[in-house]
């Protein structure tokens, strides 16, 4: 019997098996970290929502705040009052720059001139008021760090009748149409395509200010 011929056809036996188990480990090893990254880009994901989450609350508490505080209707003028104000646009949003605008993110109410909600169609960029406009709040934070908005927050409100009428304060007579106000805020994550929308509507109380300019 040739031992050598023997000996060489173990040899590639044993190679072709190895060669096997080289190709099976590295098949899971690839399996491995595929998993991980796809599991790291679902956790960053999470944490970008939830950072925009939390920046689309703070306009949303930010722009309710503006409607409620008695200080901050006396800046907007007639803003906020339980008769509305005549310097809510028909169509759109009202523009602006600054605290000095205003009119600024006012939005018309679903109508048939109007017949997409304001928030469906805002420009966010010229349309949205950014958080602390008018009520003076802290800087909110911004940055390129991944627990950071990218963008500010911003909020439009729009004017809504109020049909429930289950109660008439001595402000507005029966004939007066009363108004609720919807908020639609925004929030930006780390990365500004991820974003948030987030609403509520809320019933402002009697204005203490006056509103014969409405």
């Amino acid at each position: 019997m040739n031992i050598s011929f023997l000996r060489k056809r173990q040899s590639g036996a044993s190679l072709v098996t190895t060669l096997l188990m080289v190709v099976v480990v590295a098949s899971l090893a690839g399996v491995g970290a595929r998993i991980a990254l796809s599991g790291e880009r679902s956790s960053r994901g999470d944490r970008d929502r939830e950072v925009a989450f939390q920046a689309a609350q703070a306009a949303l508490d930010d722009a309710e705040f503006e409607v409620m505080s008695d200080k901050v209707r006396a800046i907007r003028g007639s803003h906020f009052c339980a008769k509305g104000s005549l310097a809510f646009p028909d169509i759109g949003c009202r523009p602006g720059t600054s605290a000095s605008d205003v009119d600024w993110g006012k939005c018309a109410s679903q109508s048939a001139s109007q017949p997409i909600p304001s928030w469906m169609s805002v420009n966010w960029d010229r349309e949205g008021v950014p958080i602390g406009t008018f009520t003076g709040g802290r800087a909110y934070p911004t940055g390129t760090l991944s627990w950071l908005p990218s963008r500010l927050p911003r909020y439009v409100i729009e004017r809504i009748e109020d049909l429930s009428r289950d109660e008439i304060d001595a402000y507005a007579s029966v004939t007066e149409t009363r108004w609720l106000y919807q908020i639609t805020a925004i929030g930006y994550g780390a990365r500004p395509e991820n974003t948030v929308v987030l609403q509520s509507v809320i019933r402002p109380p009697s204005p203490k200010i006056s509103c014969a300019a409405a």
